[in-house]
């Protein structure tokens, strides 16, 4: 039955105190008995509001440093008792419990404080016990008593006190579920932490969703998500929108996609004294991919890797873009730009472009080590991120790869890894030392189509490129000749792929016929 039910008695316990105030002289005014402990008892008091101590009430001292307050049958007996209950209620009168009929809790934050860095002490600490104990309590017992489990609930506490003056049962349920989804995400943070051991155990919890504008397709509904709840700016979730149309769920996997090929390829390369990455996305695939020694050099190079797919692309820088990076795509169509900063020149130029999105993210951070999850059909998979380097370059054809080419390769392979299997990338070094994609194939379902279907040759590119001095990387073992004899068809001259193949030696035999220099490195990069 849901009839409005009177709040006489209150608990409160929370750890921030912001927009409390309202809520207790709310509750004062309603005539509510108020009961608190340690620095919220100390909160009310300051506003002069009548409370009762929790120790005046179990007749026991806050113990063991403030970790036992609120563990006793006095305070947790008058919010389980049910109120219809003939035993519950003989119970209470036959021990004094106070029936509690609401229960205002806010945890400590640890989350928080395990994001900033903080000693193990310090961490373990912020498990919070009395809190969680009293949410649980106070949400099995839905039925009588109100359970407020977060700050970010005060405001509805606050309106339905306004408006009603007690609760109603669909309150109350209401209230209950949020309650349990926040001891749930709780104790999934607590243990994340503590799983350092690589159990074979997921929890993953994720609260406020954002509407996207929709999903793969426009009759898709689809929300984001953020891990752990924060907005981390090292990472693409933490990255602050400034312009533009609402972003999709095509929009994210592509604006992740170029954060992280961009901040592969700025960490792969090491012999610029000062460096640019600059990637150019489109359908999860870097049409564009380089790294120089100045902006607007790399940004042109990246974009003639493919400047038909560069249409419509999603680009990433990793330095400050300015007002002469942004009068660049003054004529250009791109639905994203990623940067660490833009300067007031360039978002004055670029806001001309209403619909055009402008996102700030640290594109420079290191990968992030998280897990990537896939759905299928009843579950979902989870596996490491594809990271770090291969260092083993073993030379396996008559023909030696020339070290001065390994640089260029280890560029190569991050840009192979990042598209789509089947892979094949070839990558190029201009006279100023930058390095850029100058080829990919991709998304075919064998190895010799995505060779046969580079992007290179559909463009007049032959001017400043010298394909024999570029590297051809595939990111997968060639499982026969055929492949080989298509990149000598292009004037290929140095070849990088994991190796693995029982027809290795048809292979190698093949490299060594046209002259060809190849290496393995063991380590494969599919990307399905």
């Amino acid at each position: 039955m849901n009839h409005l039910r009177k709040i006489k008695s209150a608990l409160i316990s929370v750890y921030h105190k912001d927009n409390l105030e309202p809520i207790v002289k709310k509750l004062e005014e309603l005539g509510v008995t108020l009961y608190s402990t340690g620095g919220t008892q100390s909160f009310i008091e300051e506003l002069n509001v009548p409370v009762t101590a929790v120790e005046d009430l179990t007749t026991y001292p806050s113990i063991l440093g403030g970790r036992v307050k609120t563990l006793h049958p006095k305070v947790f007996g008058g919010i389980l008792s049910r109120r219809e209950n003939e035993g519950d209620v003989a119970q209470v009168i036959e021990y004094g419990i106070p029936d509690i009929d609401l229960v205002i809790v806010d945890l400590y934050p640890f989350e928080e404080t395990v994001a900033s860095g903080a000693s193990e002490a310090d961490i373990i600490e912020k498990i919070d016990i009395g809190g969680i104990s009293l949410i649980r309590a106070a949400a099995k017992n839905y039925k009588d008593v109100v359970i407020v489990s977060s700050r970010e609930q005060y405001t509805d506490l606050f309106n339905m006190l306004e408006e009603k003056g007690g609760s109603e049962l669909s309150d109350r349920k209401a209230f209950a579920a949020k309650a349990f989804a926040v001891s749930s995400h709780y104790d999934s943070a607590i243990f994340s932490y503590f799983n350092q051991e690589e159990m074979p155990l997921e929890r993953i919890s994720l609260n406020d969703g954002q509407v996207l504008r929709y999903g793969e397709n426009p009759h898709q509904s689809a929300r984001f998500y953020r891990f752990n709840n924060t907005k981390n700016e090292e990472t693409l979730a933490g990255a602050q929108v400034l312009q533009g149309k609402a972003l999709s769920y095509n929009n994210l996997l592509d604006a992740d996609a170029a954060w992280k090929s961009a901040s592969d390829a700025f960490h792969s390369v090491t012999h610029l004294d000062s460096k640019v990455a600059v990637s150019v996305i489109k359908h999860l695939n870097p049409c564009g991919l380089a790294v120089g020694n100045d902006i607007m050099s790399t940004l042109e190079l990246a974009w003639a890797g493919d400047p038909i797919s560069a249409f419509g692309s999603i680009i990433c820088f990793t330095s400050t873009v300015t007002a002469e990076v942004a009068e660049w795509f003054a004529k250009k169509f791109v639905e994203i730009i990623i940067a660490p900063e833009f300067t007031p020149e360039a978002l004055e130029v670029f806001g001309k472009k209403k619909n055009l999105r402008l996102l700030v993210a640290n594109v420079k951070a290191e990968t992030t080590g998280e897990k990537l999850y896939r759905s299928i059909n009843g579950g979902i998979l989870v596996q490491d991120e594809d990271e770090g380097l291969e260092t083993e370059f073993k030379n396996v054809t008559k023909v030696q790869f020339d070290e001065n080419k390994v640089n260029l390769a280890k560029f190569g392979i991050t840009a192979c890894k990042h598209l789509k299997s089947n892979a094949i990338a070839v990558v190029t070094e201009n006279s100023d030392g930058a390095f850029w994609l100058t080829g990919a194939g991709m998304g075919q379902p064998n190895r010799l189509d995505s060779l046969r279907q580079l992007t290179m040759p559909r463009f007049d590119m032959k001017e400043g490129i010298k394909i024999e001095y570029s590297v051809l990387i595939s990111d997968a073992f060639f499982p026969f000749r055929d492949s080989i004899e298509a990149a000598n068809e292009y004037g290929v001259k140095y070849i990088v792929e994991p190796g693995g193949s029982i027809r290795d030696e048809e292979v190698i035999e093949a490299c060594d016929e046209f002259g060809i220099a190849m290496v393995f490195t063991g380590v494969r990069h599919f990307k399905h």
